[in-house]
């Protein structure tokens, strides 16, 4: 874990301005020390995961931000919704599709649990 920036954890508000608000909180808890290669890609996820929460959903929506030192940053969203994602595809064509997450990410997964699931995303420095 980092010693320079705890993990941190925010409850995003659910409306159209979610992914705005989630970038920053990105800005206001991102690694530097580790991690500041890797913001593109977090800027990218965050707003990404972030909009399909708050779309396809159910409040509250959480976001977290772990930065694990030299082993990368690990981006969560949380929400009551116990179905899956419905991320957007990217992609030349349906037989070859695949979402914006699964791209950026270098591992991605989805945890069910009891009145809900959580969303993460790891990059690896």
């Amino acid at each position: 874990m980092c010693e320079w920036f705890p993990a941190a954890e925010s409850t995003v508000v659910v409306d159209r301005s979610a992914a705005r608000h989630a970038r920053r909180f990105l800005d206001d808890h991102w690694c530097v020390e580790h991690a500041s290669l890797l913001r593109p890609h977090a800027e990218l996820l965050v707003s990404e995961l972030v909009t399909e929460a708050v779309t396809h959903g159910t409040a509250p929506v959480v976001l977290r931000i772990e930065c694990e030192g030299d082993d990368g940053v690990t981006i969560a969203v949380s929400d009551r919704d116990p179905n899956g994602p419905h991320f957007r595809t990217v992609g030349p064509d349906d037989a070859h599709t695949t979402n914006l997450v699964e791209v950026l990410s270098d591992e991605w997964g989805v945890r069910t649990r009891p009145g809900g699931k959580t969303v993460w995303s790891r990059l690896v420095v």
